[in-house]
């Protein structure tokens, strides 16, 4: 605007008729001052905003290094100035050493896999007990009663009417029984199907008494194939099968079976890998499409001596405890299983889990003073068969008036590069005008969302909803605020050009949520990141590569891993700790 333009806003003086003191002229006079008192006052509030409200150097710095959502961001959160300082220091402790890593490889490769009710799994915890009292932590344990399932011999060989007896890999789901001869099993036909509905059918049709039942549906998401696993031996044997085989629940497969737990039933189960179950398959159609040149119905030889014993054992969960300074009565709960299946040695599932809580306690303990709250390390037994263990602890410690837990947090779908948390608001989590959730969203930005000494910028800041964990359930369904650490997920879609790798677009994977370009669809495992790289995707499917797997071993994570992971569940376990904010 040029200054001829300026002066043709506002009557000039040649324009007024009269003295000085005409009634335009007072009015622009009028609108002078006005305008002076509103550019005095604008000047009075900017000094009262940085006098008042804009944070201070320190606390700029802070915001800026540290956290992706500033101080000045905030508006209805806010967090004390000693806490940046708290998470900094259980950062720097976690990541300057190896230990976590190292202590579970010692206590794996001493000891080996842990299956609930073995000896293997109780030298173990007395094992984690030792060493845990040997960092100056308050450590005590409770007697829970347990079942014990033994596995013993068992084989698989397909009858091939050309090649004899073929091997192939199987491992027997949980609580199975065994064959009705253990040593010499028991020889009969296959039939496949890929659904209950399809099994009724041929059930109905007299096609499925006295046959083993192969369930052969690939691979989609976890909860889609582990209902054959859990169910399926119960669905055969209402139709006069005898045996169930299952498709291994995983998404990819070199021949690397994976056990579980099935309902009890009074037919044996196994699993079988991808590979085998396609055989079997292929075999049938032959014979059914072309019965004169496959003359042979294809025939299997199943050996299986697993033994049951209910409640015959006696193993123990795990409490560390570091008492809280103001509030000790409000329990914060961080844990993991000790148990694991007996393949593999149980590194990934749940080993690693139970050691970076523990490491959560020991870097609290270190700090200047102890969080608000009281901090327990639980250490759960038997999650892998009935979750009993996490059933017993909400037994022996409910909600009173004088104790009670806030928070549970478990962490127990592996231990890879840190991603964040699934969260669920307790009871309290809207009191005050507050939303918990809104504030857990807002304390990982602050905290997590700029930092770059995690693996990769926002390492362990993001919040999703709906938690779930088998350990801390009993305590979820009671009200009380519940997480699960959720590791990146270790492996790109599609995993490979195999057949037996998972093949599905993102937009179908059943998960929340999850959006992914084509930079994720590298492998990164074991790699190090640009700042410019995409954003990891939540672990899903890539879990189950090592799930209940001979795969199970330390070989499936760095111990760089560990530790940024380990980093995480202690800022995600001292924000909850700490804060005023009622999760």
């Amino acid at each position: 605007m040029n200054e001829k333009q300026s002066k043709s806003l506002l009557p000039t003086t040649s324009e007024a008729s009269g003295s000085s003191e005409t009634p335009i002229r007072c009015a622009i006079d009028r609108r002078r001052q006005h305008l002076r008192r509103l550019f005095k006052l604008s000047l009075l509030g900017l000094l009262l905003y940085y006098l008042l409200i804009m944070p201070n150097d320190e606390d700029s710095r802070d915001a800026d290094t540290f956290s992706g959502y500033s101080r000045r961001e905030n508006k209805k959160y806010h967090f004390e100035k000693h806490m940046q300082a708290d998470v900094n220091q259980l950062v720097a402790g976690s990541l300057e050493s190896s230990i976590v890593w190292e202590r579970l490889a010692e206590m794996t490769d001493t000891y080996g896999p842990r299956i609930v009710g073995s000896e293997a799994l109780e030298k173990s915890i007395d094992w984690i007990m030792e060493n845990a009292k040997a960092d100056g932590l308050s450590v005590t344990t409770e007697e829970v009663v347990v079942d014990y399932w033994q596995r013993h011999e068992e084989s698989l060989h397909f009858l091939s009417p050309t090649r004899g007896q073929v091997k192939m890999h199987i491992l027997g789901l949980g609580y199975s029984v065994s064959t009705p001869d253990p040593i010499n099993g028991l020889t009969a036909e296959i039939i496949v199907v890929y659904s209950k509905e399809e099994l009724d059918q041929l059930g109905k049709a007299g096609e499925v008494e006295g046959k083993i039942v192969l369930y052969n549906k690939p691979f989609i998401n976890y909860d889609g194939s582990a209902i054959f696993r859990a169910f399926g031996s119960v669905w055969a044997q209402e139709h006069g099968a005898v045996a169930a085989l299952v498709r291994s629940v995983g998404p990819f497969s070199l021949q690397t079976p994976h056990t579980g737990a099935a309902n009890p039933a009074s037919i044996p189960s196994a699993a079988i890998t991808a590979e085998d179950a396609d055989l079997l398959e292929r075999s049938l159609k032959r014979h059914q499409q072309d019965p004169k040149k496959f003359k042979e119905w294809p025939k299997v030889k199943l050996v299986m001596g697993a033994t049951t014993g209910l409640g015959a054992k006696v193993s123990r969960n795990i409490i560390i405890e570091l008492k809280g300074r103001e509030k000790p009565e409000e329990i914060v709960v961080v844990g993991g299983h000790t148990d694991s299946w007996d393949v593999g040695v149980g590194a990934v599932d749940d080993g690693a889990g139970c050691f970076i809580a523990w490491e959560t306690l020991r870097q609290l303990s270190l700090l200047e003073r102890p969080p608000r709250r009281t901090v327990r390390a639980v250490l759960w037994t038997s999650e892998e068969n009935t979750s009993v263990g996490g059933v017993v602890y909400a037994m022996n410690h409910p909600q009173t008036n004088t104790s009670r837990h806030v928070f549970a947090f478990e962490s127990d779908i592996g231990v890879f590069d840190p991603y964040g948390i699934d969260f669920t608001s307790g009871r309290h989590g809207k009191d005050n005008g507050q939303d918990s959730f809104e504030f857990m969203v807002a304390a990982g930005e602050y905290f997590l969302g700029s930092r770059k000494d995690l693996g990769y910028p926002g390492a362990g800041k993001h919040v999703r909803p709906d938690a779930e964990g088998a350990d801390i359930d009993p305590l979820c369904k009671q009200g009380v605020a519940c997480a699960q650490f959720t590791p990146a997920d270790p492996f790109p879609l599609p995993y490979s050009t195999s057949p037996y790798a998972l093949q599905i677009s993102p937009a179908d994977d059943g998960h929340r949520d999850r959006k992914r370009d084509d930079k994720q669809r590298h492998h990164r495992h074991h790699s190090h990141h640009s700042d410019e790289e995409a954003p990891r995707r939540p672990v899903d499917s890539g879990y189950f590569y090592y799930h209940h797997t001979e795969a199970d071993t330390m070989g499936a994570f760095t111990p760089d891993q560990v530790k940024r992971s380990a980093a995480v569940m202690a800022i995600w376990t001292y924000i909850a700790a700490e804060s005023p904010v009622e999760l």
